[in-house]
């Protein structure tokens, strides 16, 4: 009798010769199979790697040829087109964060500590122009691009530990290590976000061999960095080599850019397909939202996901279904808060910087919010009221014993709907009209008004809801401007801290606390203390301390030291230790830590109506595109680092005509 063992070795025997034979052959779509017979492509089996990546379709294998039409606002059409293709990023985020798999990096390892990493690259990938891809074109985007101080490429955080770069090499041309002063435990999870250069993230790589011409350190044709750091950004140059599943090929600005599938793209399904099967894209421009719906209402538009539609639109998009050849999908958006405010923790006026810091004053206005109002007004019932919190995918609130209860009392801790106690809590406070015009003041007599800095390129669902809290707001007596800023006023005031109070973007991110905890833990310069996570930042460069002769304001960039003792300093010294932490259940334990302070001494960020699902339209003849329960977690659309839809692999999209 054949032992147990032996039937187990020859079943996996079988499995290898049965998979070895699949790849004897590629097949590859009819227009390239073309380009090949006329001469002007190598052959399929020499276009893909050794190891291809293996793409799983969604619903089934699918059919080659075909044009992808969608639109996007001009500012946008790069970074919306780009968040659908993953072709650059070193490994993939799958099931909505929960998991990460290869992408051009086939594996890796890091030592006990994980200061040490080895990324073994997919051998034989090339660059959409038929150059070979190798470590090399990492090792120049480090050493030539992000450690020349004359570029303007930063070193990223993520290769950043103790104060200093990390020391990066090849050990052979397709195996990278990366050696940390300090425990770097979230390598991966960084490297996940990284998404085709400039999205999310750094570039990681560049196309060396085209990007070499340009640079001053190896001719002399070029003097200054300025034609390199042009010639860096593909989305303004056609000709720049990439690893992307479609290529632009032509780019009329205002009115379209066209994209062809990338003959060496290094993906195939499951039968030996090389993807993507879609030959290609066209992506049309419009500024006007009313003509992108009605393109999407007459079925000119086969998939679209960013810019969102809105729910307002949810109903007529519904039914107008039939008519319009299309089908409506809700992916879960993912967000902790919803449209959401925040007043300035570094607020220039000191009586206003200590009122904003006052727990009571925050928790008045966000029991003042009428939740259920915007909700069934403005969202259709759907979502959750919530006092704002990060995105309840994060993997802590599911693996820590304690998490989904702590997650529960976050989002309960000041969402009732309570004018009365607010205007309590507010009288306590001092915060009462003492001038008699109706109006209550600031305690020391000065007149208080809130102005509600926003956006102008907001959308009409956030500045509805920005009215509905202001007439709340108003309801209890405090004095509310709305005032719209340019999109670039809107970003400097986050950066020099001169907001007062803010409707900024959401809280989402994840997929946990640590991978990207700006809204948590302050560490950049941006949203609601951002002096003091300039400082954060600056402490991560060594520069904490430089001009520290001048006012925080005077500083470049502008910047101050937390109180040692406040919550601030106490979520950074929290954050500090979690990002180095190596064992998961400790780094999970430090991240609810981090929720604790928000809940007791918060809210630092004031949320509305939370994990509202995005509208998603496919034709009826696009296939494959994925149904809310064929997702992990339903979706995880709105944070950028999740990459969506790029997540959910268009490349596998086919169109049946």
């Amino acid at each position: 009798m054949v032992s147990r063992l032996c039937v187990a070795i020859l079943t996996v025997l079988l499995l290898v010769l049965c998979s070895s034979s699949a790849w004897t052959q590629y097949n590859e779509s009819p227009m390239l199979r073309e380009l090949v017979e006329a001469g002007v492509l190598p052959p399929v089996e020499q276009r893909l790697p050794a190891e291809p990546l293996v793409i799983e379709p969604v619903h089934g294998i699918g059919e080659y040829g075909g044009t992808w039409y969608s639109m996007a606002p001009p500012f946008g059409w790069f970074g919306i087109t780009r968040m659908s293709m993953y072709g650059h990023s070193p490994v993939r985020w799958v099931d909505d964060g929960l998991g990460i798999e290869p992408n051009w990096v086939q594996s890796w390892e890091s030592n006990d500590d994980a200061t040490i990493w080895t990324l073994h690259m997919r051998q034989g990938i090339r660059w959409s122009d038929g150059a070979p891809f190798s470590g090399h074109d990492f090792i120049f985007w480090w050493e030539d691009m992000a450690l020349d101080p004359e570029m303007s490429e930063p070193v990223p955080d993520m290769f950043t530990a103790g104060g200093r770069p990390a020391d990066i090499s090849l050990v052979d041309d397709f195996t990278i290590q990366i050696e940390f002063a300090q425990p770097a435990p979230l390598l991966l999870q960084h490297l996940a976000i990284i998404l085709n250069t400039g999205i999310a993230g750094p570039r990681l790589i560049v196309p060396a061999h085209y990007l070499i011409q340009f640079h001053p350190r190896y001719t002399e044709d070029y003097q200054t960095y300025e034609t390199l750091e042009d010639k860096a950004d593909w989305t303004q140059h056609l000709d720049s080599p990439l690893l992307t599943e479609w290529i632009p090929v032509a780019h009329a600005p205002g009115e379209y850019v066209k994209f062809e599938r990338n003959p060496y793209y290094y993906a195939v399904d499951p039968d030996g397909n090389q993807l993507p099967y879609i030959d290609h894209r066209h992506v049309s421009i419009t500024m006007d939202y009313e003509v992108l719906q009605l393109h999407l209402m007459d079925g000119q538009i086969d998939f679209h996901l960013r810019p969102y539609p809105g729910l307002m639109t949810l109903t007529a998009m519904l039914d107008n279904q039939e008519a319009g050849d299309y089908e409506v999908l809700q992916w879960s958006g993912g967000s902790g808060t919803g449209p959401m405010f925040f007043p300035n923790w570094n607020h220039p006026d000191e009586a206003r910087r200590e009122l904003y810091r006052e727990p009571d004053f925050l928790r008045a206005l966000s029991l003042a919010i009428n939740r259920g109002r915007i909700q069934n007004t403005l969202f259709f019932g759907l979502g959750r009221q919530t006092t704002g919190t990060f995105s309840a995918k994060a993997v802590e609130y599911t693996r820590h014993p304690q998490g989904s209860d702590i997650l529960d009392e976050w989002v309960a801790s000041y969402v009732a709907f309570e004018p009365e106690r607010a205007k309590g809590m507010l009288d306590a406070l001092g915060v009462v009209d003492q001038n008699g015009d109706g109006w209550r003041d600031m305690p020391n007599g000065e007149p208080l008004t809130l102005r509600i800095d926003y956006s102008t390129e907001a959308d009409q669902t956030t500045i509805m809801t920005t009215e509905m809290v202001k007439a709340d707001w108003e309801d209890i007596g405090l004095k509310v401007d709305m005032n719209p800023l340019s999109n670039e006023m809107f970003f400097m005031t986050q950066m020099n801290a001169s907001f007062d109070v803010m409707n900024s973007w959401e809280v989402g991110d994840g997929p946990d606390h640590i991978v990207y905890p700006q809204w948590i833990v302050p560490i950049d310069g941006f949203r609601w203390a951002p002096l003091y996570g300039s400082w954060y930042q600056q402490m991560q460069f060594g520069t904490a301390h430089d001009q520290d002769e001048l006012e925080p304001r005077d500083r470049m960039p502008p910047r101050e030291q937390p109180d040692p003792e406040g919550p601030v300093a106490r979520l950074q010294a929290l954050y500090d230790r979690a990002r180095l932490e190596t064992d998961e259940s400790v780094r999970d334990d430090l991240a609810m830590q981090m929720v604790r302070i928000h809940i007791d001494e918060g809210p630092f960020f004031i949320g509305t109506v939370a994990d509202l699902p995005q509208i998603v339209v496919r034709s009826n003849a696009m296939r494959n595109v994925p149904y809310p329960e064929d997702l992990a977690q339903g979706g995880f659309v709105n944070p950028f680092i999740m990459s969506y839809p790029a997540i959910v692999n268009p490349a596998q999209f086919w169109l049946d005509r």
